[in-house]
């Protein structure tokens, strides 16, 4: 082979490798963001909590007025009660049919009603169970608490304000989950291929430097990059304790 030929091979050995090496401007954003809202309607009394806010666990974060959620699991375990005697009356009614069918003082007819009674009022009694089972279920979920330890991005809802939800629940309070955050760039398709989910690489931001695991790789190439070399979404999945990071901050990711 003469030295014109290998020139072109030698050159690509030598770059490829650099190219690889290197890595790639990112911006920072939230890992796990939930966007809560409630399936239920009413009159919000409480929001004890504003953007930039840090919360626990299971901390409230939006409460409704929860007089009508009460006053209805009430009547829902008034309505069981009835139904449990109902049944128990028609299951003693039943069995008092069938003794005396058996002495011939009863007749087919007489104890078909009592079993028909019977099934009635077992049919009912269940209906009323899944009516309370709603009811306590609108009054847990009249109020929004933080299912995880997080900072609060946006809140938009306030006490005083009504919250219809009777076709779709629209998020009321927006929560980022603490420590959990994606470094996210774009990169050329001969850097991507080179690249596998779950791969080790290290995030840097502010000066400190962060292990990371690249969480997903763009099949697509960016809208308006489809050109002679399009550029393909990369998303890195890094963890910082302590203070939370701003949404937005420049980051750098470093291939091994």
């Amino acid at each position: 082979m003469t030295v014109r030929r290998l020139l072109p091979l030698v050159f690509a050995l030598a770059v490829a490798p650099a190219a690889l090496a290197g890595g790639f401007d990112a911006s920072v954003s939230f890992a796990h963001k939930a966007a809560l809202g409630l399936p239920v309607s009413g009159i919000v009394t409480t929001v004890p909590v504003e953007p930039g806010a840090h919360v626990a666990r299971g901390q409230l974060l939006l409460a409704l007025d929860d007089t009508p959620f009460r006053a209805g699991v009430e009547q829902a375990e008034a309505e069981v009660t009835r139904q449990t005697a109902n049944r128990d009356e028609a299951a003693r009614d039943l069995k008092q049919a069938q003794e005396l069918y058996q002495r011939t003082v009863l007749s087919t007819v007489e104890l078909d009603n009592a079993k028909l009674k019977a099934t009635r009022a077992s049919a009912a009694l269940k209906d009323a169970r899944a009516q309370l089972t709603r009811a306590r279920y609108a009054l847990t979920h009249s109020r929004i608490t933080a299912p995880f330890d997080g900072s609060v991005l946006e809140v938009r809802s306030e006490a005083g304000s009504t919250v219809v939800n009777t076709v779709e629940a629209r998020p009321l309070v927006v929560l980022a989950a603490d420590g959990e955050y994606l470094a996210r760039g774009r990169v050329p398709g001969a850097t991507l291929d080179a690249l596998k989910l779950g791969q080790a690489v290290s995030v840097s931001v502010g000066g400190k430097t962060h292990p990371g695991r690249i969480q997903a790789l763009g099949l697509e190439p960016v809208p308006g990059k489809t050109g002679a070399d399009p550029l393909y979404d990369v998303a890195v999945a890094f963890q910082v304790p302590g203070a939370p990071l701003r949404a937005g901050l420049a980051a750098r990711v470093e291939l091994p």
